[in-house]
């Protein structure tokens, strides 16, 4: 990342970021918050808001870049303990969160009585239904995003993959988040300057709410290995966690509808029997192979190598894999939904939902097998700095044009 010194003006824009995840550790979203926070600094003045347990990563980032250091301040900031130590479960992020960004509202207004900030940018969670403690400040321009979740998938055309329990639960997740959404999160977009959506359906539903919308995953890629000299015929590569909406049972139903061609699935979860039973009852055993969960770097290899990178998820906001494939040159093969389509970009193979979707998926698959792929560098950590002057540029220039 480019931090250094760049023509300033007469004085650096203040920006406030609030990120509930945000911090350089090996994780999607805490990372993407942070690479948007450190290209913030390139034009801008930035303080960020997030939890102590980034600290340490932060302290050694700031510690070996004192310019970065001199532009980025980081205030911490925790519930109290007794709340803290009531965090045990996966569900109580819900709670957990809602909470802390409140909390986040007020610190953020005393930071703002004494820094008098010119944007406000929310980079965490990427959920477009969960609340943004940002909104506390009327009278800044507020960028939200990227965010993602509108997206959802025709449950009913697609239960036959998702099965009784996947189908149930996205039957039920759709209706709570969009009750949500309407509560929360369509009044977050009413107030934002900026929408940044993570991919186009999201952007269809908020355009509605607030026309100041663009699409941008919060994909941020680098150091990838390039695509493999030698590429293995007919092998597609399936990576994900083995969840009914990943669509694992659509791409083995894929390979079976093929005379050819073979799948390796990297990831491990509650549908690895029933996808194991759907390949023993298909006589795929000697073409589809199990390889659990895996390293990052083994399974960016066997990406690498693969003629095909088959992922038919159906609910994916912004699949980080995706752009991963693409970014090394891989060919994919994915359905329109959620973010996948926009990840893949130029290397992206679209089948269609309409009619037989199985035999749409085979001829993109032999399609993508043709055509080919190339590395592109569309997810590169570079572009952040010129896109996030972008979005505060815009967003100051649309600010008090929403009720």
């Amino acid at each position: 990342m480019d931090s250094g010194v760049r023509p300033e003006g007469p004085r650096r824009r203040r920006v406030l970021i609030g990120g509930y995840a945000c911090g350089p550790v090996a994780e999607p979203e805490a990372r993407a918050g942070w690479e948007l926070a450190v290209a913030a600094t390139r034009d801008h003045d930035v303080r960020v808001i997030t939890r102590h347990r980034f600290r340490d990563a932060i302290d050694a980032a700031l510690a070996a870049d004192p310019i970065l250091a001199s532009r980025l301040h980081v205030h911490y900031l925790d519930l109290a303990p007794r709340l803290l130590n009531r965090k045990r479960h996966s569900w109580d992020l819900y709670w957990y969160y809602a909470l802390w960004q409140r909390a986040l509202g007020r610190r953020a207004t005393e930071l703002h009585a004494k820094h008098h900030f010119d944007v406000l940018h929310h980079v965490s969670f990427a959920n477009d239904w969960m609340p943004c403690g940002l909104t506390a400040l009327a009278d800044a321009p507020l960028v939200w995003g990227p965010v993602g979740g509108a997206s959802t998938p025709p449950v009913f055309k697609m239960s036959r993959w998702l099965g009784v329990r996947g189908t149930l639960t996205e039957m039920l997740r759709g209706s709570l988040t969009a009750l949500v959404r309407s509560a929360v999160g369509d009044r977050i977009a009413r107030r934002a300057a900026l929408v940044v959506a993570q991919n186009q359906q999201g952007a269809d539903h908020f355009s509605r709410k607030n026309a100041a919308v663009v699409v941008e995953p919060n994909a941020t890629l680098d150091r990838l290995p390039a695509r493999s000299d030698e590429i293995i015929p007919r092998r597609a590569v399936f990576a994900g966690r083995l969840i009914a909406l990943k669509g694992a049972s659509l791409a083995i139903d894929a390979i079976a509808r093929t005379d050819d061609w073979t799948l390796d699935l990297y990831g491990a979860g509650y549908e690895e029997r029933r996808l194991q039973s759907r390949v023993r009852r298909l006589g795929l055993d000697g073409r589809v192979r199990f390889l659990g969960h895996q390293p990052r770097d083994r399974v960016l290899s066997a990406i690498a190598s693969a003629e095909v990178f088959l992922f038919p998820s159906m609910r994916d906001q912004a699949g980080w894999v995706v752009a991963e494939a693409s970014t090394i040159g891989c060919p994919v093969v994915c359905l329109p939904l959620g973010g996948p389509p926009a990840l893949a970009g130029s290397n992206g193979h679209v089948a269609a939902l309409d009619g037989d979707i199985v035999a749409s998926l085979v001829e993109k698959l032999h399609e993508a097998a043709e055509i080919g792929g190339h590395p592109t560098d569309r997810w590169s950590i570079a572009r952040l700095p010129g896109l996030v002057s972008a979005w505060y540029d815009r967003a100051i220039q649309t600010q008090g044009t929403h009720p």
